[in-house]
């Protein structure tokens, strides 16, 4: 018999609950739900204390109940890039797992001096070589652990459970790498968000370059045009086989068109629901079109089974 399997991706964001639920069954992925509530007043992460964001995020999820039918009780979640560390670090391929893991500890220690290491939860991941210095480089993605107890209270609560926590960038680009598997050589993508632009450039979908864009600190579009711009970046991106796609937030034709006019690239919103099948009897008529490339995130979360 085949094993039938759901989930719920869960994407919270300063102004937003948004969800995708997702079927599986066998190695076919249907979307059987998805939809959004806003946030008002918005959630301030740096400012409000743990138990006021878990109220909030409660207060959403009963509006999103009432709206919308979710049936599954596995939940996995994507939070904010602002909440995150998000740093490039050379390494050496001769350390295991866990002197790796000291390495960083110690470097992000270096670098953030301000933050206790022991309250941060941190996943690394190997890059592509093609760009960087050196043989060897990760991107390292740490959390504070104050979030996950939070999680698991808001799980206990709506008797659901927890299966993932990560980026909401993050899971965009790898879920976005995973639909190019074999198709493009090279993917530059941009994730928008509230209070950051994070740019992604991926070699055979790998990420081999990742940068965050903090918005109060400038022209992030200026800045981002700037580093496509440099040498060693354009020596690999100069080729007609490259995709460039942008995700995320607050994606008016506008922004779109100006991020465009900077970097010299033909940007196009990222619709997951292009790569994931909708069930055929699901409607809605509450997100419109243009609305769908907010959705990768959730989409991305809720479609990790394994």
């Amino acid at each position: 018999m085949t094993e039938h399997q759901s989930c719920v991706g869960l994407n919270l964001t300063a102004s937003k609950l948004q969800f995708v639920e997702i079927e599986k069954e066998s190695d076919n992925l249907l979307v059987s739900n998805f939809g959004q509530v806003f946030i008002s007043p918005a959630i301030y992460f740096d400012e409000q204390n743990e138990l006021q964001i878990l109220e909030q995020l409660q207060a959403s999820f009963d509006e999103l109940r009432i709206r919308k039918q979710i049936k599954s009780s596995t939940v996995s979640f994507t939070l904010p890039p602002e909440l995150f560390i998000t740093i490039q670090l050379p390494y050496d391929s001769n350390l295991n797992q866990t002197e790796l893991r000291e390495e960083f500890n110690w470097e992000i220690s270096q670098l953030y001096p301000f933050i206790s290491v022991e309250e941060l939860a941190i996943k690394f991941y190997e890059l592509d070589s093609s760009f960087l210095p050196g043989d060897n480089n990760a991107l390292v993605v740490a959390l504070n652990k104050k979030y996950l107890p939070l999680i698991k209270k808001f799980c206990l609560h709506n008797n659901l459970t927890p299966k993932l926590v990560d980026n909401a960038s993050i899971t965009a680009n790898n879920f976005i790498n995973s639909l190019y598997i074999n198709k493009t050589p090279i993917t530059i993508h941009i994730f928008n968000s509230r209070s950051s632009a994070t740019l992604f450039i991926n070699i055979s979908s790998k990420p081999a370059f990742v940068k965050v864009f903090p918005k109060n600190a400038g022209n992030y579009i200026n800045k981002i045009s700037e580093e496509i711009s440099n040498k060693n970046i354009t020596t690999v991106t100069n080729t007609s086989h490259l995709v460039a796609v942008i995700s995320g937030d607050d994606l008016d034709s506008e922004l779109v068109a100006e991020i465009g006019r900077g970097t010299e690239l033909v940007f196009e919103k990222f619709n997951p629901f292009d790569a994931l099948k909708i069930k055929p009897d699901f409607q809605d008529n509450e997100i419109t079109l243009d609305n769908f490339s907010s959705f990768v995130s959730s989409a991305g979360i809720a479609s990790r089974f394994n």
